[in-house]
């Protein structure tokens, strides 16, 4: 039932109709009509399981229906079929709410205090007074009060049942000051107790929680339940007070996730599965002091009932997840508690044997992880950016072996679609992993294969009674002819071949490959591959955007190859110098690209003023008809969307169609030969590897290309130092503020020369085992590298920072050739 402004009320699914003639709620009685008087206005209704509550604007109460505890405030068992007053039992005041439950009405009057009538008692009766009470909610059996503070704040007071002769309990910010503030006492034996202030916030606590309707009344606002929470689980509360807590937490958590699993519970409407969101927060327990839910049953208990909602309950979930969670609380309240549970899942004990035990939680990692992968897809299709990909990253899952996610990895590859859903894998979730986990497993899966193709090829040999393996796949060039030897050797090159370990040799140079000399070959190579002058790529967009030539349909074998080097790049863990629109690696994981994919910003621009046009005149304003046409070679190109196109106007009608077209003709179609091209020579070598489903586009250009932020800070925290050198060494000093103080061409340049690449690897600078080693002590000698292990070779120079600046500025300025590594 409900009384909107203009004076309807709709019982049940009855038809709308306006006072005096509404339809009886009860469906027993089809054609019963109850009136009322044309000058009766309501200003507030509420329904409990049998009976009806009205409060007229005159403050005057209007029951009827089921009476069997004295609910109508009428003699018990006196039911009624039509609207009864019950007037206030104190002269001059008068009702302005009702609320009805399970064989009760609550009231609040004019000067904040609340009656009750049922129960057992057929007359109202004050349960509460000089509270200031602002507002009621009641139901089921469960009844709450919201009160004004002294200073004019609500403070929450919490009951499950009215006793008159009780004490009704303190709010609970009083009960946190009090419990904060309690000195700790001197007494050994009394400080390993709980504080009386901490028993009473405990009882609260449990009362708070474990009744669904309470919860989901205080706190309409989840930074309400945030501010509340932190204050429960913050410091100041002694170890005991905060365990006494935690249990009641976990008790009344528990009652109430039963509440709502009762076969009565109406989970499919937005206010009643509110309260599962409210109870994830409690999740949040890192404490180690504090033993949370050891058994996992609550998490369980939460999972299964939100995993066993309906789809008009999930629904409902996500409407609340949209609407009233901003990403610090989406995080905060939803995602980091459900982190925390999962980390406690995947943890193990050793017992003094050595033996190790699995957490009590572990049966729960399943249910924990695939409720975060609905908030993971539902923070997706809300539209606004409640959390980010990182937000999700579990660090229990980034400390697990590499071992148990490969062997994870291969038993998913080897299943079929059937035991994909029925088994739980940690591939099938992929979004718990960080970049460089995901990177981690792709090598590890590429490092397998490069040892099976390298065995597969074992010979004996009979002369040294020896079996002879070769695990390289060796690439010799000439660095003046690099494109032409590379792109031949490439060529006439079978694809296992190509899958083993890429060893790169510069002929007349003595670098040995062990890393470094790859690197440098592909930062070589990108330089020409990717050069926009050449015929493969679209000089339409600078040299900032690496983008497929539509025009150039006469070099698939260069598609190819280029693929191949790619895969190559990929498969070896080598980053690349190459600006592909993120288009390229949605294409290249399989996923739908549209108009905010283009590459083309004006392009794109103009397509949207298009759609946002408001007119009706989009025919006269932009001219448009469903073709495209472009310059090739000073002469005019063109090609119709669909059949006939030429002559079919875009209109505001069809514009959505239109730029439908257009985005797929130049995303798909225009360079489908050239796509097709290079992405069978990439496959060529990658084609094995189920691992690259695992990265999102975002992750997959950093793997290609690395990060583009160079953090040298970061850098600088996580170098080692060897051979005599510590941080504090005068030339270490001067290195660093050499580089903190260089162009950012210089600190490109220096990279390449000590790393032999002048990208940072995912996760950034931070990431990569950078090391300085003491090359002896004073001479005239320039620093080198070694680019294979990322070491950089630097003389003791002393105090002297010029000397340093000179003799690092000469070394970088010529770092292009290998000696001995």
């Amino acid at each position: 039932m409900a009384v909107p402004d203009t004076q309807q009320i709709f019982p049940n699914n009855t038809p709308k109709k306006l006072f005096p003639n509404w339809a009886n709620w009860d469906t027993n009685q089809k054609n019963g009509v109850v009136s009322l008087a044309s000058d009766v206005a309501i200003s507030h209704a509420a329904c409990g399981n049998t009976h009806t509550v009205l409060v007229t604007r005159s403050g005057r109460l209007l029951v009827c229906g089921r009476n069997d505890q004295g609910q109508l405030g009428l003699p018990k068992d006196e039911e009624s079929d039509f609207l009864r007053p019950v007037n206030h039992p104190e002269v001059g005041k008068h009702y302005v709410t009702a609320e009805a439950g399970d064989g009760f009405t609550l009231l609040l009057d004019n000067v904040g205090n609340v009656y009750q009538m049922g129960h057992g008692t057929s007359t109202a009766e004050c349960v509460l007074s000089n509270k200031s009470i602002l507002t009621i909610a009641a139901g089921g059996n469960s009844k709450i009060a919201l009160a004004s503070g002294s200073t004019g704040s609500l403070r929450r007071q919490v009951s499950v049942s009215f006793d008159t002769n009780a004490t009704m309990p303190k709010n609970l910010e009083d009960l946190l000051d009090a419990t904060s503030t309690t000195n700790p006492s001197s007494n050994e034996e009394e400080s390993t107790k709980v504080s009386s202030a901490g028993q009473e916030l405990a009882s609260q606590t449990e009362e708070l929680v474990r009744y669904p309707e309470v919860l989901n009344s205080l706190f309409l606002d989840p930074f309400e339940l945030d501010h509340l929470y932190q204050g429960l689980v913050g410091a100041g509360i002694s170890k005991k007070d905060r365990q006494a807590i935690g249990t009641a937490m976990e008790k009344g958590i528990k009652l109430g996730l039963e509440r709502l699993r009762s076969a009565d519970a109406r989970m499919i409407y937005p206010e009643a599965v509110r309260c599962l969101l409210l109870y994830i927060a409690f999740f949040d327990q890192n404490d180690g002091d504090v033993v949370f839910d050891a058994s996992g049953e609550c998490i369980v208990l939460l999972c299964e009932s939100i995993l066993g909602l309906s789809f008009e309950g999930y629904k409902a979930l996500l409407t609340w997840v949209m609407t009233i969670y901003p990403r610090n609380l989406f995080v905060r309240m939803l995602i980091q508690p459900l982190l925390v549970q999962l980390e406690k899942g995947l943890k193990t004990s050793v017992d003094e044997n050595g033996v190790e035990h699995p957490s009590p939680v572990r049966n729960a990692v399943p249910l924990i992880v695939t409720v975060l992968r609905w908030f993971n897809k539902a923070s997706d299709m809300t539209g606004v950016e409640v959390a980010l990909a990182e937000d999700f990253y579990s660090k229990a899952v980034e400390e697990l072996s590499m071992t148990t996610l490969y062997q994870d990895m291969v038993t998913y590859k080897q299943a079929n679609h059937e035991q994909r859903s029925s088994h739980f894998f940690w591939f099938a979730n992929p979004f718990l992993m960080s970049p460089g986990t995901k990177r981690n497993l792709l090598e590890t899966e590429n490092q397998v294969e490069m040892y099976k193709l390298a065995t597969s090829d074992a010979k004996y040999d009979a002369e040294t009674r020896e079996i002879k393996i070769d695990p390289f796949f060796p690439l010799e060039i000439e660095r003046d002819h690099l494109m032409e030897h590379t792109l031949a050797k490439i060529k006439a090159t079978k694809g296992t071949e190509l899958r083993k370990k890429l060893r790169v040799i510069f002929k007349d140079e003595e670098g040995v490959d062990a890393g470094g000399v790859t690197r440098e070959f592909f930062q070589l190579l990108s330089q020409d591959l990717f050069d926009v002058s050449s015929s493969l790529w679209t000089t339409q967009y600078g040299d900032q955007i690496t983008w497929f030539n539509s025009d150039c349909t006469w070099d698939n074998d260069g598609y190819e190859l280029v693929g191949i080097l790619v895969g190559l790049a990929l498969y070896n863990s080598v980053l690349l110098d190459v600006h592909f629109p993120m288009a390229v690696y949605r294409k290249l994981l399989g996923l739908p690209l549209g108009l905010e994919d283009m590459v083309d910003e004006e392009l794109k621009k103009g397509l949207h003023q298009l759609l946002d046009y408001e007119g009706d005149d989009v025919e006269d304003v932009f001219c448009l008809t469903f073709e495209v046409t472009w310059m090739d070679l000073g002469k005019e190109q063109k090609v119709e969307l669909k059949p006939g196109g030429s002559d079919i106007p875009v209109t505001s009608d069809n514009r959505e169609e239109y730029v439908l077209l257009y985005v797929e003709w130049v995303l798909i179609d225009s360079i489908q030969e050239q796509w097709d091209a290079f992405e069978k020579g990439l496959m060529r070598v990658m084609e094995d590897s189920i691992t690259m489903d695992l990265f999102r586009p975002e992750e997959l250009k950093l793997l290609v290309v690395g990060s583009p932020e160079l953090d040298f800070k970061a850098l600088e925290a996580n170098t080692e130092y060897e051979g005599g050198y510590d941080k504090d060494s005068a030339v270490v000093r001067n290195f660093w503020r050499f580089v903190m103080e260089a162009s950012v061409e210089t600190q490109l340049n220096l990279l390449k020369f000590a790393t032999g690449s002048s990208m940072a690897p995912i996760g950034g600078l931070g990431e990569l085992d950078f090391k300085i080693q003491r090359a002896g002590p004073d001479s005239p000698q320039l620093p080198t590298s070694h680019t294979c292990f990322n070491t950089l070779l630097l003389p003791d120079y002393g105090d002297s920072y010029e000397k340093l600046r000179e003799r690092l500025g000469r070394s970088i300025l010529e770092c292009e050739g290998f000696g001995l590594e």
